[in-house]
């Protein structure tokens, strides 16, 4: 229970950083030759001009390879540089580097509960996408289904519907989440929080070498 706590404290600092719905990174899943090679010399040079996210982005790959051990390597990778794309993104201003990892966290344990890090996933409800976002609800903020499960403009509608939930919970992590969720839930809420906390314990007990 204080663990639960203490991310959903987490969770409050980490949600308010969200600004925006658009941030102009497209991560495409085409399996093409030329956009791997693109994917992969962004990655080389993600490692020269930003240690800081290079480590954030090795981090969420291992988590993800870890818990979608039938996921392709292509699709872990691009998730995982989409994530940290949006994390680092410019207009997001951190305190700290354990700030950064709390948002990082966040979108680690709702992504896992929500769609296991599968940006192809639909739902039964037609939710789409790493975080589910329920098409129905929100296409107007998409060109196109197919564009609901890219993963840049997934997050960015995904993590600007939690913010506005949050508000209108008055903060309440666990209220916004069962409006996420569109149901009264404990069992979700709890999912994603635990989730979120054995990440970043993944990360603080096994730090990279």
């Amino acid at each position: 229970m204080q663990a639960i706590k203490i991310a959903a404290a987490l969770f409050i600092l980490a949600v308010f950083c969200i600004a925006a719905v658009e941030h102009g990174h497209c991560g495409s899943l085409s399996n093409d030759r030329d956009r791997q090679t693109e994917l992969r010399a962004e990655i080389r040079a993600m490692k020269d001009d930003n240690p800081d996210k290079y480590k954030d982005f090795q981090y969420a790959l291992r988590h993800i390879r870890r818990m979608n051990r039938k996921q392709e390597e292509w699709t872990s990778l691009v998730v995982a540089k989409a994530l940290v794309d949006h994390v680092h993104w410019e207009r997001y201003h951190f305190a700290s580097e354990e700030h950064r990892l709390n948002f990082l966290s966040v979108l680690m344990g709702i992504i896992r509960v929500e769609s296991g890090f599968n940006p192809a996933a639909v739902s039964n409800k037609n939710a789409r996408g790493l975080m589910q976002v329920h098409w129905p609800t929100w296409k107007r903020y998409f060109s196109s289904p197919e564009q609901a499960h890219d993963p840049d403009k997934n997050l960015s509608v995904g993590t600007g519907i939690l913010r506005l939930y949050m508000h209108q919970s008055n903060d309440n992590l666990r209220l916004a989440l069962y409006k996420y969720l569109g149901t009264r839930n404990d069992r979700y809420a709890d999912k994603v929080i635990e989730s979120a906390v054995a990440f970043k314990a993944s990360v603080l007990s096994n730090p990279l070498k």
